[in-house]
């Protein structure tokens, strides 16, 4: 699914918003590894993702399928490289890293679920905003 698509460093694949969208609707998974609260906010609107989020990928890599196409996702690309790495470094073959993450896939008009906005008041401070304090 991956062949001929993105551009591989060091072994590993990187696709674009797009071509990552492309393999999620043929039965690709995105991995969030993002922190599980910033998955409640905004996401990919794909037809499968499970949030793995990094600081617990050591506890949780035995869980993800082994038999699947798995895209792993942040919101900019960056912490999605090294939870990549565990994954290759214990078993998983068919991987690939979403260049630009969450980030570069909204600049390229990619499909979106926002749940709810956050506030952030200070460093590691934020609280959700319900609907009624968005008018």
């Amino acid at each position: 699914m991956f062949t001929g698509k993105g551009n591989t460093i060091n072994n590993l694949k990187h696709l674009s918003p797009k071509q990552a969208l492309e393999c999620c609707n043929n039965g690709a998974i995105i991995i969030d590894v993002r922190e599980e609260f910033m998955s409640h906010v905004k996401t990919f609107d794909v037809p499968e993702i499970k949030v793995f989020p990094l600081k617990k990928m050591s506890e949780l890599v035995g869980k993800l399928p082994k038999d699947k196409f798995l895209i792993f996702a942040d919101a900019t690309g960056v912490k999605s490289k090294p939870a990549m790495e565990f994954a290759s470094k214990n078993g998983y073959a068919q991987i690939a890293n979403l260049a630009g993450g969450l980030l570069e896939w909204e600049r390229d008009g990619l499909p979106t679920i926002t749940y709810q906005k956050i506030k952030v008041s200070g460093r590691n401070k934020c609280e959700f905003l319900h609907k009624e304090s968005l008018k």
